[in-house]
């Protein structure tokens, strides 16, 4: 495998934990002595300790799991800083020293994929903290963010300040970022469970199972891409990144997906897509520079039949840019290991400028807060700058610019 998955705070190991349950499903994408390429940090040890103990304790190395003593406090600076106890703060260089050793044990490394929250505590400050350190380490090798973003009624107080750092960091040194608001995934959820009967709701948990479900869709291999000796090495991340960030400062994905039994491929793209917001709040529509289309569970060989009608739906509800003449490609498998037997899968990626619409949501929020200097203390505290605010505020801004020229 040519892949390290970096699990960081209590939503990546939330999440990771729901990924390698399906991960173990496929035994293509286990390694032959049998262990996962998984190093799972946090600051605190319950949510690690749950993740052990609820799948296959044998799949995880004992020494690839890293635990502080103290939580961050949702707190970008203290989190991407860290404790002034020397203990403490062996958190990041034992990090650094487990993805090394995981690094070394691939048979040809290609990148790190980063499971971590937007604006979390852990997460999204020692998450920034990592991936400024893994582009600095392995600056040849590509970098995979995996994010999960709040909801925008609010988590915490510091939210936006801590996406907004987040983000600036994910821009400079990851080569795509895979991100989900919480809002979204809820509504799609919420939109699936309609009509049935089901009183116990949407638990955080069918949630987190979502986000690891559409990752499977995506980062699973796939037979397009096997070579012709029919064992993968684990690139689908990587062409994941060549097949939707063409260029390389619009580099945010948008995921959706549908699991569904009997049902032409057509039908399956159109239930992927049911429930996309396509237009922005002043009633703009939305466009994509690029996507990709990955089919699983074509065991009949019956896709490529009906891959134009596919991509020309892909075409038309993700509204894609006329300068790219290929804004779609797709992938098949014939395994599928995502819902029950019998079940074929879609999962859509698109590089689309909704982006902006939550990028410019964390700026007018953080923008109102850092103005009125709200909570600041606490972030000079431990050890931020006003310079590493205006420098997040910039980059950021230049998010929205970038997608809003290429769009147009």
């Amino acid at each position: 495998m040519s892949s390290v998955v970096l699990q960081v705070g209590q939503c990546g190991n939330q999440v990771g934990q729901h990924f390698w349950t399906q991960v173990l499903k496929d035994r293509a994408a286990i390694e032959r002595d049998e262990k996962l390429r998984s190093v799972n940090v946090d600051s605190e040890p319950k949510v690690i300790r749950r993740l052990i103990k609820d799948t296959k304790r044998s799949s995880f190395r004992e020494k690839n799991v890293v635990v502080g003593k103290r939580g961050r406090g949702t707190n970008w600076a203290l989190g991407y800083n860290g404790l002034r106890s020397d203990t403490d703060d062996r958190l990041l260089t034992d990090s650094m020293e487990a993805l090394r050793k995981e690094v070394e044990r691939c048979d040809c490394f290609s990148g790190t994929i980063v499971l971590h929250s937007l604006s979390g505590g852990t997460g999204s400050c020692l998450g920034s903290h990592l991936c400024e350190l893994i582009r600095e380490e392995y600056p040849m090798h590509y970098l995979l963010s995996c994010v999960v973003g709040p909801h925008s009624s609010g988590e915490s107080p510091l939210q936006h300040y801590n996406a907004l750092m987040c983000m600036a960091w994910l821009q400079r040194y990851a080569d795509g970022i895979v991100l989900f608001n919480n809002d979204e995934v809820l509504y799609r959820l919420q939109k699936k469970l309609k009509g049935k009967d089901t009183d116990s709701g949407i638990s955080l948990s069918n949630m987190n199972q979502h986000i690891a479900s559409c990752l499977c869709g995506l980062l699973l291999p796939v037979d397009s891409i096997t070579p012709k000796g029919g064992h993968s090495i684990g690139m689908e991340p990587w062409e994941l990144v060549r097949s939707v960030c063409p260029m390389p400062a619009l580099k945010f994905m948008h995921v959706t997906q549908a699991v569904r039994s009997k049902v032409s491929w057509e039908t399956l793209t159109s239930s992927a897509m049911y429930g996309l917001k396509r237009h922005d709040s002043n009633g703009k529509l939305f466009s994509s520079v690029s996507n990709l289309v990955v089919a699983r569970g074509d065991s009949t060989g019956m896709f490529p039949s009906q891959a134009i009608k596919v991509e020309d739906k892909v075409k038309s509800v993700y509204n894609c840019v006329k300068w790219n003449p290929y804004p779609v490609d797709c992938w098949t498998d014939r395994q599928n290991i995502l819902g029950g037997k019998g079940c074929s899968s879609v999962t859509i990626a698109a590089n689309s400028s909704n982006i902006v619409e939550s990028a410019e949501h964390i700026l007018t929020q953080a923008r109102l807060m850092y103005d009125a200097g709200a909570y600041l203390h606490w972030y000079w505290k431990f050890g931020s700058s006003k310079e590493q605010f205006e420098e997040a505020f910039d980059t950021v801004s230049e998010i929205v610019t970038n997608y809003k020229e290429a769009v147009t």
